[in-house]
Protein backbone atom coordinates (compact mmCIF):
# COMPACT_ATOMS: atom_id res chain seq x y z
CA UNK A 1 0.00 0.00 0.00
CA UNK A 2 3.05 2.50 0.86
CA UNK A 3 4.16 1.78 -2.42
CA UNK A 4 1.30 2.58 -4.54
CA UNK A 5 0.47 5.38 -2.36
CA UNK A 6 4.31 6.82 -3.02
CA UNK A 7 3.80 5.36 -6.97
CA UNK A 8 1.06 8.03 -6.92
CA UNK A 9 2.89 11.12 -5.35
CA UNK A 10 5.70 10.76 -7.93
CA UNK A 11 3.77 10.11 -10.59
CA UNK A 12 1.40 13.69 -9.50
CA UNK A 13 4.74 15.32 -8.96
CA UNK A 14 6.12 14.24 -12.22
CA UNK A 15 2.94 15.43 -13.98
CA UNK A 16 2.74 18.36 -11.96
CA UNK A 17 6.12 19.92 -11.81
CA UNK A 18 6.60 20.37 -15.86
CA UNK A 19 3.28 22.16 -15.28
CA UNK A 20 5.01 24.68 -12.51
CA UNK A 21 8.12 25.47 -14.57
CA UNK A 22 6.14 25.93 -17.43
CA UNK A 23 4.53 29.02 -15.66
CA UNK A 24 7.53 30.16 -14.01
CA UNK A 25 9.64 30.02 -17.63
CA UNK A 26 7.13 32.49 -18.61
CA UNK A 27 9.07 35.28 -16.35
CA UNK A 28 11.10 37.24 -18.75
CA UNK A 29 14.80 36.08 -19.46
CA UNK A 30 17.32 39.19 -19.15
CA UNK A 31 18.21 42.21 -17.55
CA UNK A 32 15.71 44.33 -16.48
CA UNK A 33 16.69 47.18 -19.03
CA UNK A 34 15.74 44.26 -21.55
CA UNK A 35 12.70 43.84 -19.74
CA UNK A 36 11.74 47.20 -20.06
CA UNK A 37 12.75 47.45 -23.85
CA UNK A 38 10.62 44.18 -24.72
CA UNK A 39 7.55 45.86 -22.68
CA UNK A 40 7.73 49.06 -24.64
CA UNK A 41 7.92 47.17 -27.90
CA UNK A 42 4.77 44.89 -27.09
CA UNK A 43 3.16 47.78 -25.08
CA UNK A 44 2.44 46.01 -21.85
CA UNK A 45 3.25 46.39 -18.19
CA UNK A 46 5.57 44.68 -15.90
CA UNK A 47 5.17 42.95 -13.02
CA UNK A 48 8.28 43.03 -10.85
CA UNK A 49 8.34 40.08 -8.47
CA UNK A 50 11.15 41.02 -5.90
CA UNK A 51 11.96 36.98 -4.12
CA UNK A 52 15.12 35.62 -2.62
CA UNK A 53 15.45 31.65 -2.09
CA UNK A 54 14.42 30.25 1.20
CA UNK A 55 11.24 32.73 0.81
CA UNK A 56 8.34 30.72 2.23
CA UNK A 57 5.23 33.32 0.83
CA UNK A 58 7.44 33.85 -2.15
CA UNK A 59 7.27 29.60 -2.36
CA UNK A 60 4.09 29.77 -2.34
CA UNK A 61 3.55 32.10 -4.66
CA UNK A 62 4.80 30.51 -7.40
CA UNK A 63 3.01 27.31 -6.08
CA UNK A 64 -0.48 28.07 -5.71
CA UNK A 65 -0.65 31.09 -7.66
CA UNK A 66 1.04 32.18 -10.19
CA UNK A 67 0.41 28.63 -12.02
CA UNK A 68 -3.39 29.44 -11.90
CA UNK A 69 -5.15 30.13 -15.58
CA UNK A 70 -6.86 33.06 -14.10
CA UNK A 71 -3.14 34.26 -13.24
CA UNK A 72 -1.62 32.95 -16.49
CA UNK A 73 -4.43 34.57 -18.46
CA UNK A 74 -4.41 38.33 -17.13
CA UNK A 75 -0.65 38.15 -17.33
CA UNK A 76 -0.07 36.64 -20.69
CA UNK A 77 -2.62 39.23 -22.09
CA UNK A 78 -1.43 42.04 -20.12
CA UNK A 79 2.57 41.89 -18.90
CA UNK A 80 5.80 41.33 -18.98
CA UNK A 81 6.75 39.20 -15.29
CA UNK A 82 10.16 39.62 -14.51
CA UNK A 83 11.37 37.71 -11.34
CA UNK A 84 14.57 38.89 -9.65
CA UNK A 85 16.42 37.54 -6.63
CA UNK A 86 16.94 40.44 -4.27
CA UNK A 87 19.90 38.06 -2.80
CA UNK A 88 21.67 37.20 -5.68
CA UNK A 89 21.06 39.93 -8.93
CA UNK A 90 22.09 42.92 -8.60
CA UNK A 91 18.76 44.41 -10.54
CA UNK A 92 17.19 42.50 -7.85
CA UNK A 93 18.92 44.58 -4.74
CA UNK A 94 18.24 48.01 -7.12
CA UNK A 95 14.85 47.42 -7.60
CA UNK A 96 14.30 46.40 -3.65
CA UNK A 97 16.30 49.38 -3.19
CA UNK A 98 14.42 51.86 -5.25
CA UNK A 99 11.11 50.32 -3.62
CA UNK A 100 12.43 50.11 -0.09
CA UNK A 101 10.62 46.72 -0.10
CA UNK A 102 9.45 45.68 3.34
CA UNK A 103 9.28 42.80 3.03
CA UNK A 104 9.15 39.40 0.27
CA UNK A 105 7.50 38.69 -2.06
CA UNK A 106 6.97 42.91 -2.73
CA UNK A 107 5.63 43.16 -6.54
CA UNK A 108 5.75 46.27 -7.87
CA UNK A 109 4.06 47.23 -11.59
CA UNK A 110 5.24 49.39 -13.46
CA UNK A 111 3.87 50.50 -17.65
CA UNK A 112 6.27 50.68 -20.74
CA UNK A 113 7.93 53.93 -19.91
CA UNK A 114 8.80 53.02 -16.52
CA UNK A 115 6.21 54.86 -14.85
CA UNK A 116 5.17 53.02 -11.22
CA UNK A 117 1.55 52.09 -10.77
CA UNK A 118 1.17 49.96 -7.73
CA UNK A 119 3.43 48.06 -5.52
CA UNK A 120 2.38 45.60 -3.00
CA UNK A 121 4.10 42.98 -0.27
CA UNK A 122 3.27 39.41 1.10
CA UNK A 123 1.57 36.43 -0.24
CA UNK A 124 -1.75 37.14 -2.24
CA UNK A 125 -4.06 34.45 -2.65
CA UNK A 126 -5.53 34.21 -6.64
CA UNK A 127 -8.99 35.90 -5.30
CA UNK A 128 -7.03 38.75 -4.41
CA UNK A 129 -3.57 38.65 -6.94
CA UNK A 130 -5.86 38.77 -9.80
CA UNK A 131 -8.05 41.96 -9.31
CA UNK A 132 -4.38 43.81 -8.03
CA UNK A 133 -3.53 43.19 -11.85
CA UNK A 134 -6.76 44.16 -13.61
CA UNK A 135 -6.40 47.23 -10.95
CA UNK A 136 -3.35 48.20 -12.34
CA UNK A 137 -4.25 47.96 -16.00
CA UNK A 138 -7.03 50.44 -15.00
CA UNK A 139 -4.64 52.57 -13.31
CA UNK A 140 -2.38 53.15 -15.94
CA UNK A 141 -5.53 53.53 -18.59
CA UNK A 142 -6.48 56.43 -16.43
CA UNK A 143 -2.65 58.06 -16.25
CA UNK A 144 -2.84 57.33 -12.06
CA UNK A 145 0.53 56.71 -11.16
CA UNK A 146 2.71 57.27 -8.02
CA UNK A 147 5.21 59.52 -7.65
CA UNK A 148 7.98 57.80 -8.11
CA UNK A 149 10.79 58.33 -10.77
CA UNK A 150 12.14 56.11 -13.06
CA UNK A 151 15.91 56.21 -12.38
CA UNK A 152 17.18 53.07 -10.14
CA UNK A 153 20.24 54.71 -9.05
CA UNK A 154 18.99 57.43 -7.66
CA UNK A 155 21.20 59.86 -4.27
CA UNK A 156 20.15 57.60 -1.65
CA UNK A 157 22.21 58.22 1.86
CA UNK A 158 24.40 55.15 2.54
CA UNK A 159 22.74 53.71 5.57
CA UNK A 160 19.18 52.92 3.71
CA UNK A 161 21.15 51.96 0.60
CA UNK A 162 23.30 50.04 2.64
CA UNK A 163 19.92 47.91 3.77
CA UNK A 164 19.56 46.87 0.34
CA UNK A 165 23.10 46.74 -1.04
CA UNK A 166 25.81 45.70 0.86
CA UNK A 167 29.04 47.22 0.74
CA UNK A 168 32.94 47.18 2.69
CA UNK A 169 31.61 50.23 4.26
CA UNK A 170 29.60 50.40 7.61
CA UNK A 171 26.89 53.19 8.03
CA UNK A 172 24.76 53.28 11.34
CA UNK A 173 21.48 53.59 11.11
CA UNK A 174 20.98 56.42 13.20
CA UNK A 175 22.45 58.61 10.14
CA UNK A 176 19.18 58.65 8.91
CA UNK A 177 18.16 60.83 11.78
CA UNK A 178 20.72 63.41 10.94
CA UNK A 179 20.31 62.71 6.58
CA UNK A 180 16.26 63.44 7.46
CA UNK A 181 16.86 66.65 9.47
CA UNK A 182 18.96 67.96 6.65
CA UNK A 183 16.50 67.37 4.24
CA UNK A 184 14.46 70.47 2.78
CA UNK A 185 11.44 68.16 0.85
CA UNK A 186 10.56 65.38 2.97
CA UNK A 187 8.16 64.29 0.20
CA UNK A 188 10.94 63.90 -2.13
CA UNK A 189 11.73 60.26 -2.82
CA UNK A 190 14.90 59.92 -1.51
CA UNK A 191 13.76 61.13 1.79
CA UNK A 192 10.29 59.49 1.91
CA UNK A 193 12.07 55.85 1.52
CA UNK A 194 14.90 56.33 4.21
CA UNK A 195 12.35 57.46 6.75
CA UNK A 196 10.41 54.31 5.98
CA UNK A 197 12.70 52.12 7.22
CA UNK A 198 13.24 54.20 10.47
CA UNK A 199 10.94 54.85 13.59
CA UNK A 200 12.45 58.40 14.86
CA UNK A 201 9.63 59.81 16.67
CA UNK A 202 9.79 62.93 14.71
CA UNK A 203 9.51 61.57 11.37
CA UNK A 204 6.94 58.84 12.36
CA UNK A 205 4.46 61.77 13.83
CA UNK A 206 5.70 63.75 10.34
CA UNK A 207 4.09 60.70 8.61
CA UNK A 208 1.23 60.41 10.29
CA UNK A 209 0.21 63.82 9.96
CA UNK A 210 0.89 63.99 6.10
CA UNK A 211 -0.84 60.22 5.75
CA UNK A 212 -3.13 60.99 2.92
CA UNK A 213 -0.23 62.95 0.99
CA UNK A 214 2.03 60.62 0.99
CA UNK A 215 -0.58 57.53 0.14
CA UNK A 216 -1.43 59.28 -2.70
CA UNK A 217 2.35 59.67 -3.57
CA UNK A 218 3.68 56.37 -3.06
CA UNK A 219 1.03 53.77 -2.02
CA UNK A 220 0.79 52.66 1.72
CA UNK A 221 3.35 49.58 1.12
CA UNK A 222 5.57 50.98 2.91
CA UNK A 223 3.76 53.53 5.32
CA UNK A 224 2.22 50.17 7.10
CA UNK A 225 4.87 49.17 9.24
CA UNK A 226 5.66 52.33 10.85
CA UNK A 227 1.63 53.59 10.40
CA UNK A 228 0.98 50.05 12.55
CA UNK A 229 3.60 50.87 15.40
CA UNK A 230 2.02 54.50 15.79
CA UNK A 231 -1.47 53.27 15.93
CA UNK A 232 -1.06 50.70 18.54
CA UNK A 233 0.51 52.85 20.79
CA UNK A 234 -2.30 55.98 20.31
CA UNK A 235 -4.67 53.09 20.57
CA UNK A 236 -3.29 52.03 24.19
CA UNK A 237 -3.29 55.82 24.66
CA UNK A 238 -6.57 56.38 24.04
CA UNK A 239 -8.34 53.25 26.54
CA UNK A 240 -6.18 54.29 28.98
CA UNK A 241 -8.28 57.84 28.83
CA UNK A 242 -11.67 56.33 27.70
CA UNK A 243 -11.56 58.65 23.83
CA UNK A 244 -13.26 56.02 21.92
CA UNK A 245 -13.96 58.64 19.72
CA UNK A 246 -10.50 59.53 19.51
CA UNK A 247 -9.91 55.69 18.54
CA UNK A 248 -12.63 55.99 15.79
CA UNK A 249 -11.05 58.71 14.17
CA UNK A 250 -7.60 57.13 13.94
CA UNK A 251 -9.29 54.14 12.68
CA UNK A 252 -11.09 56.11 9.41
CA UNK A 253 -7.99 58.12 8.84
CA UNK A 254 -5.37 55.38 8.96
CA UNK A 255 -7.79 52.81 7.16
CA UNK A 256 -6.43 54.02 3.21
CA UNK A 257 -2.95 52.37 4.31
CA UNK A 258 -4.00 48.74 4.42
CA UNK A 259 -5.70 46.90 1.99
CA UNK A 260 -8.38 44.55 2.86
CA UNK A 261 -6.76 41.65 4.01
CA UNK A 262 -4.11 43.54 6.40
CA UNK A 263 -6.31 45.10 7.83
CA UNK A 264 -8.52 42.75 8.94
CA UNK A 265 -5.47 41.17 10.18
CA UNK A 266 -4.26 44.72 12.03
CA UNK A 267 -7.66 45.75 13.17
CA UNK A 268 -7.76 43.03 15.90
CA UNK A 269 -4.78 44.46 17.68
CA UNK A 270 -5.84 48.24 17.58
CA UNK A 271 -9.24 47.82 19.24
CA UNK A 272 -7.78 45.09 21.78
CA UNK A 273 -4.95 47.48 22.78
CA UNK A 274 -7.79 49.94 23.51
CA UNK A 275 -9.75 47.47 25.34
CA UNK A 276 -6.55 46.72 27.32
CA UNK A 277 -5.85 50.10 28.43
CA UNK A 278 -9.38 50.95 28.97
CA UNK A 279 -10.66 47.60 30.64
CA UNK A 280 -13.89 49.06 29.05
CA UNK A 281 -15.33 45.46 28.21
CA UNK A 282 -19.12 46.63 26.76
CA UNK A 283 -17.27 48.62 24.42
CA UNK A 284 -15.39 46.26 23.54
CA UNK A 285 -18.15 43.84 22.97
CA UNK A 286 -19.99 46.12 20.98
CA UNK A 287 -16.43 47.50 18.83
CA UNK A 288 -16.05 43.45 17.96
CA UNK A 289 -19.76 43.65 16.28
CA UNK A 290 -19.58 46.95 14.98
CA UNK A 291 -15.65 46.30 12.88
CA UNK A 292 -16.71 42.19 12.31
CA UNK A 293 -13.03 41.41 13.91
CA UNK A 294 -13.60 37.98 13.85
CA UNK A 295 -14.36 35.37 10.61
CA UNK A 296 -14.60 32.37 12.74
CA UNK A 297 -15.77 31.53 16.00
CA UNK A 298 -11.78 29.87 17.20
CA UNK A 299 -10.66 33.56 16.83
CA UNK A 300 -13.53 35.80 19.01
CA UNK A 301 -13.48 32.67 21.07
CA UNK A 302 -9.49 33.54 22.09
CA UNK A 303 -9.97 36.96 21.68
CA UNK A 304 -13.22 36.80 25.19
CA UNK A 305 -10.40 34.37 27.08
CA UNK A 306 -9.07 36.81 28.62
CA UNK A 307 -12.10 39.18 29.04
CA UNK A 308 -14.22 36.48 31.10
CA UNK A 309 -10.93 36.35 33.45
CA UNK A 310 -10.59 40.47 33.62
CA UNK A 311 -14.17 40.79 33.95
CA UNK A 312 -14.49 37.95 36.78
CA UNK A 313 -16.54 40.87 38.82
CA UNK A 314 -18.49 42.08 36.19
CA UNK A 315 -21.77 40.37 35.88
CA UNK A 316 -23.57 41.97 33.05
CA UNK A 317 -20.15 41.07 30.92
CA UNK A 318 -19.99 38.04 32.14
CA UNK A 319 -23.47 37.64 31.17
CA UNK A 320 -23.09 39.00 27.65
CA UNK A 321 -20.58 36.30 26.71
CA UNK A 322 -22.23 33.34 28.56
CA UNK A 323 -25.21 33.98 25.89
CA UNK A 324 -22.58 33.94 22.83
CA UNK A 325 -21.30 30.57 24.31
CA UNK A 326 -24.16 29.58 24.65
CA UNK A 327 -25.17 29.70 21.15
CA UNK A 328 -22.20 28.76 20.04
CA UNK A 329 -23.05 25.22 22.16
CA UNK A 330 -26.10 25.11 19.95
CA UNK A 331 -24.34 24.96 16.68
CA UNK A 332 -21.79 22.36 17.39
CA UNK A 333 -19.93 20.55 20.26
CA UNK A 334 -17.56 22.64 22.30
CA UNK A 335 -13.93 22.12 22.23
CA UNK A 336 -11.55 21.54 25.26
CA UNK A 337 -10.84 25.45 25.65
CA UNK A 338 -14.29 26.63 24.92
CA UNK A 339 -15.92 24.14 27.62
CA UNK A 340 -12.87 25.74 29.97
CA UNK A 341 -14.11 29.21 29.24
CA UNK A 342 -17.97 28.24 29.46
CA UNK A 343 -16.79 26.85 33.05
CA UNK A 344 -15.65 29.91 33.99
CA UNK A 345 -18.57 32.08 32.88
CA UNK A 346 -20.92 29.62 35.03
CA UNK A 347 -18.10 29.89 37.90
CA UNK A 348 -17.65 33.36 37.95
CA UNK A 349 -21.25 34.22 37.82
CA UNK A 350 -21.68 31.20 40.87
CA UNK A 351 -24.21 28.80 38.69
CA UNK A 352 -22.30 25.92 40.23
CA UNK A 353 -24.87 23.70 38.82
CA UNK A 354 -23.89 24.75 35.34
CA UNK A 355 -20.42 24.65 36.16
CA UNK A 356 -20.12 21.83 36.66
CA UNK A 357 -21.78 20.03 33.84
CA UNK A 358 -19.39 22.65 31.66
CA UNK A 359 -16.22 21.13 33.60
CA UNK A 360 -17.24 17.71 33.27
CA UNK A 361 -17.31 17.82 29.86
CA UNK A 362 -14.18 19.56 29.66
CA UNK A 363 -12.28 16.83 31.39
CA UNK A 364 -14.25 14.23 29.39
CA UNK A 365 -12.39 16.24 26.17
CA UNK A 366 -9.75 15.52 24.43
CA UNK A 367 -6.90 16.75 26.11
CA UNK A 368 -4.11 14.79 24.25
CA UNK A 369 -2.83 17.94 22.64
CA UNK A 370 0.28 19.30 24.53
CA UNK A 371 -1.40 22.55 25.02
CA UNK A 372 -4.12 21.39 26.71
CA UNK A 373 -2.40 18.07 28.24
CA UNK A 374 -0.07 20.23 30.33
CA UNK A 375 -2.82 22.24 31.72
CA UNK A 376 -4.65 19.45 33.03
CA UNK A 377 -4.02 19.95 36.87
CA UNK A 378 -5.50 23.84 35.72
CA UNK A 379 -8.79 21.96 34.54
CA UNK A 380 -8.94 19.38 37.84
CA UNK A 381 -8.42 22.98 40.49
CA UNK A 382 -11.39 24.06 38.88
CA UNK A 383 -13.56 21.84 39.08
CA UNK A 384 -11.94 21.64 42.90
CA UNK A 385 -13.24 25.35 43.67
CA UNK A 386 -16.36 24.38 41.34
CA UNK A 387 -16.89 21.64 43.44
CA UNK A 388 -16.82 23.77 46.62
CA UNK A 389 -18.59 26.77 45.32
CA UNK A 390 -15.83 28.48 46.34
CA UNK A 391 -15.64 31.68 43.84
CA UNK A 392 -12.49 33.42 44.74
CA UNK A 393 -10.30 30.01 45.24
CA UNK A 394 -9.22 29.65 41.48
CA UNK A 395 -7.30 32.43 39.55
CA UNK A 396 -7.87 31.41 35.96
CA UNK A 397 -5.46 30.97 32.83
CA UNK A 398 -6.00 32.42 29.47
CA UNK A 399 -5.41 29.42 27.51
CA UNK A 400 -5.25 30.03 23.88
CA UNK A 401 -6.56 27.99 20.96
CA UNK A 402 -4.30 26.93 18.62
CA UNK A 403 -5.25 28.03 15.59
CA UNK A 404 -3.24 26.72 12.39
CA UNK A 405 -1.57 29.15 10.29
CA UNK A 406 -3.35 29.85 6.90
CA UNK A 407 -0.95 32.02 4.92
CA UNK A 408 -3.53 33.21 2.61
Amino acid sequence: MKRIILYMITTYCGLFLPYLLNAQEKAFQGTYAECQAQAKKENKLILIDLYFVGCMPCAEMDKQVFPDPSVVEELKANYLLYKTDVMKEMDGKRLARKYGAPGFPTYVIVNADGKTILTESGFFGVDRFVPLLKEAVQCNKSQLFLAFNTDLDNDYPAAYSERFIKSSEKHDFLELEGYLDQQKDLFSEAAFLANSITSFPKYTNWTYDNLPKLIKMYGGNLLRNKISALAAKKSKQFGSTQQLDSLESMLTYIRPTFNDKLWDVFLPGFITNYYTSSQDANTYLTLINQYKLYNNWDLKSNALGQVIIDQAKNTEVLKKILTEFQQQQLKQQLDAVDSYRLALLYYYLQDFNQATKAVTALLKADLSPAYLSTQKKEFIALKDAIDKKNSTQFQAKDIKKIIPLNIS
